[in-house]
């Protein structure tokens, strides 16, 4: 029985925490050709932060920082989206407590030791050490892509860990807790653990009809091992664990698997083996005075988080100033056991003080199936931000990713998220508050801060009530979001509650149509909607932040909240009287498009000698209806287009590499006569803009009119505008390409977003003097496009079925030129209500807009 005996029943000594190491032994990275040096710590790799604030230099005094850690992923296989899950997650956790204006830390990092990584390798015939390097490098390359604001990228190849983890074994062995012992039992790679009798099953392989004994928890393959190792008297610490968990019965979230946790300890907890032969393992750390022995992956692995934490080198008083204990460790639910049982033992054993929560979420499936390579399903991560946009699917994940259960992964739910969350939700409240013509959002927040509104003797009561919920729902969403996050641990319900305020003002908006109150001479009213529905968005813009980094901030500069104003001491309703005045310009939109596929710019003079050789192609005039022109008046061609408020035109150019084009910073600009040089130019894609015929509905069989079913009735204040639309892929060698597709889907996104100062551009400049009567911009009709009409060659079998991806219909027949025309009719949007939807549109992969920089370009270029 003396196996099961305590460090307290044994009676050993419990050192301080900075205690030296017996004498008798030297870590590895500390001796000089053999001969012991002072230990020092070597810098730690530490990311640049601007929201993680320096460390204070009186560390005893400074409160202790916040600190959540992902788990440190295995580079024996590439990132999948459940990686990303964990960082997004943990990004989100971190970037609330500095939002609450807390010092907060984060950590994350790759796990490179072990009998997984050590066969890749040698599957790969490459030193385990180069295939690290390079496996690691893409981790991190994940983490920058998913925007995540870590402060330490570890590995566990790193020397300062190596450090750690020696001197850990030190003091555990010092304490009585490693003995060495013959071990025999189910091994499991994949699992890189052990698994008792009890916890295995014989199972046969689906594919090859071949039995093979499998992990009950898990499904991978174990195989008999028999071998002298060490071992960690964990039974010893059976007690002290349980009544932790008693104390603790919410330090694992959720419930049930801090049940799960109980239970196992209760039922299953045996000694466990914490060291490999290096007959059978090489690649790791040796055990320190027995180079016989590797030191256990996972004991090595989970030493990680103590190691960023400043382990062992911590003075008296210093213990917490690089945030241990952790705040939360964001974790699978595959890997419960091994932090939550063998992680709080391991620090039990050392008097070291645990981690205050764990949250362990649930995997992603897709059709209902666990993700694998071998199925064909798995999601590379990388592509996944490509295709939506980095905050697109941080929205997603945190939204439908599940805690307790796993979640369904699909194009579709994300598509879904982004339309009505995004674009239906978030933007179309910013578009129609920040928008309108009929009010000045800034002068209405001076209203309500210096004198107020009068009391309004509405015709319906009902939207007095509303704009009052609406005005509780604000106040109060930052502590719900604040329960949630603290208590709970639950971000995606905090994000659901956060975005139900943003709906909420958008149905006020609907309800009460400010738009029309102005229009009746009710214009206190729709001030008072309008300072509603703006406080929802600026309290909501602010709580947004941590899901959102990079969307929030456009919306806040869009508010102009001031830097100052946007922490969670603000996220109060009437907390800020400065904002309303935007710091970008409103109504300009952004000049250019950019995607993975394919980048859209204006057509500018230094496009046309390009564009000029490509009309001296017979072919291509031909297919265009184009007429030849001289060069000089080509020219002349190209200022009319650009300055028509009727015509909107794009040449299209090869997309940005990816090196370009993956932060916002890098994409912010688009540098006219560098990113779209002759040599990159593909084609050009042109919307004309004419008055709709009434006429044309007669020749409408009906198909493509279902959208139209949903728009108002009482279309007499609208102005129907029709929208032809023609695209041209200019080389061969570029055709065939999915080039035509990329840039149809980018300009029907284009005008979706930004429709209305398109059409507001048009109309007033189509309107004359006549037409328009000095009338008011209140009784001005609004325009409204009715239908978009492309026409196709139809031999060109290609560009038909281009444009009915799209939802486009043909109407009629094949006319006189050898055309058909294809159409597609959205449903008319009504006033205030942001973008209708375009077609059958899907997210644009990569989509970004970004202003094009003419100042590099030639004076003769710039004046033409």
């Amino acid at each position: 029985m003396q196996g099961l005996l305590t460090a307290s029943a044994l009676k050993l000594p419990r050192l301080p925490l900075y205690t030296a190491i017996r004498a008798g032994w030297v870590c590895s990275s500390c001796k000089i050709n053999g001969t012991p040096r002072p230990i020092t710590r070597l810098p730690s790799y530490r990311r640049s932060s601007s929201t993680s604030p320096a460390r204070k230099t009186d560390a005893a005094a400074a409160p202790k920082p916040y600190y959540v850690t992902t788990p440190i992923f295995y580079v024996n296989a590439a990132p999948h989206v459940g990686h990303l899950y964990s960082m997004v997650i943990a990004d989100v956790f971190k970037r609330w407590e500095v939002l609450k204006g807390r010092q907060a830390y984060l950590c994350t990092g790759t796990d490179e030791h072990g009998m997984k990584v050590q066969r890749a390798a040698e599957l790969q015939e490459v030193p385990p050490k180069i295939f690290c390097d390079s496996n690691a490098e893409t981790f991190m390359d994940l983490a920058q892509k998913a925007n995540m604001s870590n402060d330490y990228f570890i590995r566990t190849t790193d020397p300062d860990h190596r450090e750690a983890v020696e001197f850990f074994w030190g003091r555990l062995r010092e304490r009585g807790f490693i003995y060495e012992s013959k071990h025999e039992g189910w091994y499991c790679v994949s699992d890189e653990t052990f698994y008792p009798e009890n916890m295995v099953e014989k199972r046969v392989n689906s594919m090859t009809g071949k039995p093979f004994i499998a992990s009950i928890e898990t499904g991978n393959e174990v195989e008999w091992t028999e071998e002298k190792n060490y071992h960690f008297r964990l039974t010893g610490l059976r007690d002290r664990l349980l009544q932790f968990y008693k104390e603790n019965p919410e330090w694992v979230v959720p419930a049930t698997r801090m049940a799960d946790v109980v239970s196992w300890v209760q039922n299953n907890l045996e000694d466990l083996s914490v060291s490999r032969p290096v007959s059978r393992l090489n690649w790791g750390i040796p055990v320190p005075d027995d180079p016989s022995q590797t030191i256990y992956v996972w004991v090595d692995a989970l030493i990680n988080y103590l190691t960023k934490a400043g382990y062992p080198a911590w003075t008296p008083g210093s213990e917490h100033a690089l945030g241990w204990p952790a705040d939360l460790h964001i974790i699978g639910k595959d890997i419960v056991r091994f932090h939550c049982v063998y992680w709080p033992a391991l620090l039990l054993a050392l008097d070291l003080p645990l981690p205050k929560r764990v949250l362990s979420h649930g995997h992603w499936m897709m059709d209902q199936r666990k993700m694998s390579k071998s199925i064909g399903n798995v999601v590379n991560p990388f592509f996944a931000i490509d295709r939506w946009g980095v905050d697109t699917m941080r929205y997603f994940m945190v939204y439908n990713g599940g805690i307790a259960h796993d979640s369904d992964y699909d194009n579709s739910f994300i598509v879904e998220r982004y339309k009505r969350g995004l674009q239906g939700g978030l933007g179309n409240l910013l578009n129609r508050v920040t928008r309108s013509k009929a009010w000045n959002v800034r002068s209405i927040i001076q209203q309500a801060h210096e004198g107020g509104f009068k009391k309004l003797d509405w015709e319906l009561e009902h939207k007095q009530s509303e704009m009052a919920e609406l005005r509780q729902a604000t106040e109060s969403v930052g502590q719900m979001a604040l329960k949630f996050f603290d208590e709970q641990l639950n971000p995606g319900r905090a994000l659901k509650e956060i975005m139900e305020v943003v709906f909420q003002a958008n149905r006020l908006l609907q309800h009460t149509e400010p738009w029309k109150l102005v229009k009746e001479g009710k214009a206190e009213a729709a001030h008072q909607v309008i300072y509603h529905t703006a406080e929802a968005l600026r309290v909501t813009g602010i709580l947004l932040q941590p899901f959102m980094p990079e969307k929030t901030a456009g919306l806040l500069d869009r508010l102009g909240v001031d830097q100052g104003q946007r922490t969670f001491d603000f996220a109060r309703f009437d907390s800020d009287p400065t904002y309303g005045v935007s710091t970008v310009p409103l109504g300009e939109g952004a000049q250019t498009v950019s995607t993975s596929r394919v980048l859209l710019v204006p057509y500018d003079a230094h496009h046309v000698p390009q564009y000029h050789t490509w009309m001296e192609d017979e072919a291509i005039r031909e297919a265009t209806a184009s007429d030849r022109l001289t060069l000089e008046e080509e020219y002349e061609n190209q200022v009319s287009w650009r300055t028509s408020a009727d015509k909107l035109t794009f040449v299209l150019c090869r997309a940005l590499e990816p090196a370009s084009a993956a932060g916002s910073q890098e994409t912010a600009v688009i540098v006219a006569g560098r990113d779209d040089v002759p040599e990159r130019m593909v084609g050009d894609i042109n919307m004309f803009l004419t008055p709709w015929d009434d006429d044309n509905d007669e020749e409408n069989d009906g198909e493509n009119d279902a959208a139209a079913k949903d728009s108002p009735s009482d279309t007499a204040d609208v102005e129907l505008v029709r929208a032809e639309v023609d695209v041209m892929i200019a080389g061969s060698g570029d055709r065939g390409k999915g080039l035509g597709k990329a840039a149809v889907g980018a300009f029907l996104e284009f005008v979706s977003r930004n429709r209305v100062g398109i059409l507001h551009e048009y109309y007033t400049a189509a309107m004359t003097p006549a037409q328009d009567g000095g009338s008011s911009s209140s009784t001005r009709r609004r325009p409204e496009i009715r239908e978009f009409v492309a026409r196709i060659q139809a031999s060109n079998r290609g560009s038909l079925a281009l444009f009915a991806r799209f939802g486009f219909r043909q109407r009629g027949t094949v006319n006189y030129f050898g055309e058909v025309e294809m159409v597609l009719r959205p449903a008319i949007g009504r006033p205030g209500e942001g973008t209708p939807s375009i077609g059958e549109i899907e997210v644009v992969e990569g989509y970004r807009e970004a202003k094009y920089d003419r100042s590099r370009l030639p004076a003769e270029a710039k004046g033409a």
